[in-house]
C-alpha cells in the first residue's frame, strides 16, 4: 500500500484495472508476512511456587542414592508457546537458579499452547540454593516474555533445603576457630597484665601472723572476676555473654551463607546492636553504681557461678531475673542461627518488646545494686601473739577490709575501748572454726565458735560511713565466752599457721565474707605494731 501511494504521488495515470490489481497484490504480501511472524510466547506463572528437595545441602560428599527417584513436576503457564516438535527453533527449556547453580529440564508443549511442563529429578535440583531462585523459560535460545500484569515481578521459586549434620558442623568448627584466633589476639595483647603479681609490705613484728595470699587468675576469672570482691561479676558475665553470642552468630551466619550461597557480604544486626549497647550500659552503670554505693560482699573465699546471683551471699531476685532473660534469648538466637542460617539474610529480628523486656530486666539488676547495702570484704587478717618461747595464748586478731558492720566496742582518740553508742543496726558477728586440711577445706563442726559484736572493737571506722562501717576491726581472743572447749584457744595459734582456720565476716543484713588464707585483694595498709600484752609489763616490772 505504500507503494502504491507513492506511484500515486508522481501524478502518472491511474485506472480501475491497475488499482484494483495494486491493492489485490498489496493485501496478499500482507498476509504472507503476517502468517510467516510467530507470536512472541510470554509466562504469568509456575507451579509450584515452593519446592522442597530431600537432598541435604552439604560442602562434602554424600551418598545420595536414596533419593534417586524422587522428582518434582513443572507446570509454567503462559501464552503462545510453540508446537512440539524437533526443531532447534522450537526447542522449551525451564532454567531454574543462578550463577552455576541451575537445574535445567526440556519441557513439553500443552495441545492448547498455553502451558508447558517439565520434570526435574533430585540430581538436578541438587544444584539448588536454598532460598528464592529465579525461573527463566527459553524457546529456541531465547529468554520469553513476562507477563506484567499477572506474573510476580520476578518469576521465582522458593527452595527449601535441609542442611547434613556433617556440614553445620563443620561450619561450626570453622566458626569455633576464627573464635580461638580472636582469643589467641586478645590474650597476647593483655598477657604482660594477666598475671597478678601483688606483693605487701609485712611488718617485721617477731609475734605478728599476717596472711595475706596473692592468687593467681586463670583467663577466665582474669574477665569475670571482680577484684575488689573476689567473685564473678554479673555485669562482666552479661556483658561477655552477649559479645560472645553477636561475635560468634556473626561469623557462624556470615561463614555459613558463603559456603552455600556464595554471598559474602555484611551481615545486618536486626536489632542486636542494641541488645550490645544495652549489655554494655548496663557493665558500666553497675561498676559506677559499685562505686557510688560500694561493692558487694565478697561471699564464699573463691569465685563461684553462685556469685552471679547472690549478693554478699544471699539470693538477690533481681540477679536471678537478669540471668533467666539472658540465657532464654541467648540460647533462642544461638538455636534460630544453626536453624536457619543456610537461607538468613540478616540476624534474627528482635520483636520490640523483647527488647523493652531486656532493658527493664537490665534496670531491675542495677536498682537492686544501688538499694542494696555494699557488703564486708575481706584484704587483710593478722594474729597478734606473744614470743613462741612464752608459750602463751595469742592476743588478738585483727581483719581489714571494707563495708564490716560496726562491732560493739570502738577505740577513743586514747586508744581506750570503750562502748560503740552509734551503732544503727544488730552489728558485726563473726565465725571462726577450725579446718582439717588445707587441701579439702572440711570444716570441723565442733570447733565452731561465734562471735558476737559485744566482743568486737571498731579500730577504723570508714570515713564515709562512720556510724554504719568499719575498715578494721580486732578480736580479743582472750576471756571469750563462747570457745568451744578449754584448750581452742592454745590450738588457734597452730591452726592459724597451718592455714586450718576460717573466718566468716556476717554484716547486720545478712551479707558476709568468708577467709581461709586465700585473698585476691592485699591491704595496702601496713598492719598496726602490737600492744605489749599487761602480763608482759608486770613480768619486766
Amino acid at each position: 500500500m505504500g507503494k502504491a501511494e507513492t506511484i500515486n504521488s508522481t501524478g502518472q495515470p491511474n485506472n480501475n484495472n491497475s488499482g484494483d490489481t495494486s491493492t489485490t497484490t498489496s493485501t496478499q504480501q500482507t498476509s504472507t508476512q503476517l502468517a510467516i511472524i510467530p507470536e512472541v510466547a510470554s509466562i504469568k506463572s509456575i507451579s509450584p511456587k515452593d519446592f522442597y528437595v530431600s537432598i541435604p545441602q552439604s560442602i562434602i560428599p554424600e551418598d545420595n542414592s536414596r533419593y534417586e527417584n524422587e522428582r518434582i513436576n513443572v507446570v509454567v503457564t503462559g501464552e503462545n508457546f510453540p508446537k512440539q516438535d524437533n526443531s532447534p527453533q522450537n526447542k522449551i527449556e525451564i532454567k531454574i537458579g543462578k550463577f552455576s547453580n541451575i537445574a535445567i529440564a526440556r519441557a513439553k508443549v500443552a495441545e492448547n499452547g498455553k502451558a508447558i511442563f517439565a520434570s526435574f529429578n533430585n540430581e538436578q535440583l541438587a544444584k539448588l540454593n536454598t532460598g528464592k531462585n529465579p525461573v527463566i523459560v527459553e524457546i529456541g535460545g531465547n529468554a520469553t516474555d513476562i507477563d506484567p500484569q499477572e506474573a510476580d515481578e520476578k518469576l521465582q521459586v522458593t527452595v527449601e533445603r535441609p542442611v547434613s549434620v556433617k556440614t553445620t558442623l563443620i561450619v561450626f568448627i570453622v566458626t569455633a576457630i576464627c573464635v580461638f584466633m580472636l582469643l589467641i589476639i586478645i590474650y597476647l595483647l593483655t598477657r604482660d597484665a594477666y598475671s597478678l603479681t601483688r606483693k605487701t609490705k609485712k611488718p617485721n613484728l617477731s609475734t605478728t601472723f599476717s596472711e595475706n595470699k596473692t592468687k593467681k587468675l586463670n583467663l577466665l576469672e582474669w574477665f569475670l572476676v571482680d577484684v575488689q570482691t573476689n567473685t564473678y561479676s554479673l555485669g562482666r558475665a552479661q556483658f561477655l555473654w552477649w559479645l560472645a553470642i553477636i561475635v560468634f552468630g556473626y561469623l557462624f551466619l556470615l561463614i555459613g551463607r558463603g559456603l552455600f550461597r556464595r554471598t559474602w557480604e555484611f551481615i545486618p544486626l536486626s536489632g542486636f546492636g542494641y541488645t550490645f549497647l544495652i549489655s554494655l550500659a548496663t557493665l558500666v552503670t553497675a561498676q559506677a553504681t559499685s562505686e557510688i554505693r560500694g561493692s558487694k560482699g565478697s561471699g564464699e573465699v573463691n569465685p563461684g557461678w553462685s556469685d552471679l546471683v547472690v549478693h554478699g551471699g544471699v539470693v538477690a531476685l533481681e540477679r536471678v531475673q537478669q540471668i533467666v532473660w539472658n540465657l532464654i534469648i541467648g540460647i533462642a538466637f544461638i538455636v534460630i542461627i544453626l536453624a536457619t542460617y543456610p537461607t538468613a539474610s540478616s540476624f534474627p529480628t528482635i520483636p520490640s518488646e523483647l527488647l523493652a523486656l531486656i532493658g527493664i530486666s537490665a534496670t531491675g539488676y542495677i536498682g537492686g545494686k544501688a538499694i542494696r547495702k555494699p557488703g564486708p570484704n575481706i584484704n587483710q587478717v593478722v594474729l597478734y601473739a606473744p614470743p613462741e618461747e612464752s608459750n602463751l595464748p595469742p592476743d588478738y586478731i585483727t581483719i581489714a577490709g571494707a563495708n564490716f558492720s560496726l562491732g560493739g566496742k570502738i577505740l577513743n582518740s586514747e586508744g581506750n575501748e570503750e562502748v560503740n553508742t552509734q551503732i544503727k543496726d544488730a552489728g558485726l558477728i563473726v565465725q571462726m572454726v577450725y579446718l582439717k586440711d588445707t587441701k579439702t577445706k572440711e570444716e570441723i563442726s565442733e570447733t565452731l565458735v561465734e562471735i558476737k559484736k559485744d566482743d568486737i572493737v571498731t579500730i577504723k571506722p570508714d570515713p564515709n560511713a562512720p556510724m554504719e562501717f568499719c575498715r578494721r576491726f580486732k578480736i580479743p581472743l582472750k576471756g571469750l565466752k563462747t570457745l568451744s572447749d578449754n584448750n581452742w584457744l592454745d590450738k588457734f595459734l597452730e591452726h592459724y599457721k597451718k592455714k586450718e582456720v576460717k573466718i566468716t565476716i556476717i554484716n547486720a543484713d545478712g551479707q558476709k565474707a568468708v577467709w581461709d588464707g586465700s585473698i585476691i585483694t592485699p591491704e595496702r595498709e601496713i598492719p598496726p605494731p602490737a600492744t605489749v600484752p599487761e602480763q608482759s609489763k608486770s613480768d619486766d616490772a
